[in-house]
Formats: C-alpha cells, structure tokens, sequence
C-alpha cells in the first residue's frame, strides 16, 4: 500500500488522544515519521513543576512507532510490547520523536524511536511491537 498522507494525517489529528497531546507532524514518509510535541504545563510531574511525566514520553513514543507503521499499513495498529529507557529529564521543552521502522511482518511489527528536545539532546529511547495481524 502506497503512502496516504491525507490518511496520515486524518489519524493523527482525530483521536481526542492525540488532540490532547498537541502532536504535530514534522515529517514523514514510508516507513518513517518525526513527530512534535509542544510542551504544555499539564505534562508537569513533580510538585515543584521542573520536568515532564514519563508517562508522556511514553506515549509519544507509542504513537511515533505506531504511526511509523501507518506510512505503510495505513490504519493504527494495536501496540503489543512497548520498552522505554529514559535518558534524562525531559524539561519545559518541546520533544521530537522519530520512528524508524525496524521489520514489518504479516503477524507483528516493531519500531525503534527516539525522544529528543529542540537542541538534539535524547531525552529517551523506545522500543515497541504492533500487531500487524
């Protein structure tokens, strides 16, 4: 199936999810996507208000790799596995995640994304696995 980007960008905008998120697309192409997240003070964590939930980060880093996938299957695929390394603090910034897909099969799928802040500092590192089926 060939890339639909009026499709992509349908699925992206749609879901409450993703509106509640703010996702941006920055690129993407088969196989590929760079996502934006603006940062928002709801993503605060702590009391003292210095840096972004994980639970955030991940995420972003379930929709890019899913969203990696629609470049090629067209529709969002169910996440079966998800694997988050958090490298460092994610602060009062905008994040980027781009998703690379690693293999696509008839019954799974898997991504490799990473999470950085506009200086190119990575913030995280995911790993996640789509039902293809």
């Amino acid at each position: 199936m060939a890339f639909d980007r009026e499709r992509f960008m349908q699925l992206l905008q749609l879901p409450r999810y993703h509106q509640f998120l703010g996702l941006e697309c920055v690129a993407a192409e088969e196989d590929s996507v760079k996502l934006r997240l603006p940062f928002r003070e709801d993503f605060l964590a702590d009391e003292a208000g210095t840096y972004v939930h994980g639970g955030v980060i991940a995420s972003l880093i379930d929709v890019a790799g899913d969203f990696a996938l629609v470049t090629t299957f067209g529709r969002g695929l169910p996440t079966v596995d998800l694997r988050v390394d958090y490298l460092r603090p994610a602060l009062k910034e905008d994040l980027f995640a781009t998703a690379v897909v690693v293999k696509k099969g008839r019954t799974l799928s898997l991504c490799d994304i990473v999470i950085e802040n506009d200086a190119g500092k990575k913030i995280a590192v995911g790993r996640a696995l789509y039902s293809t089926a």
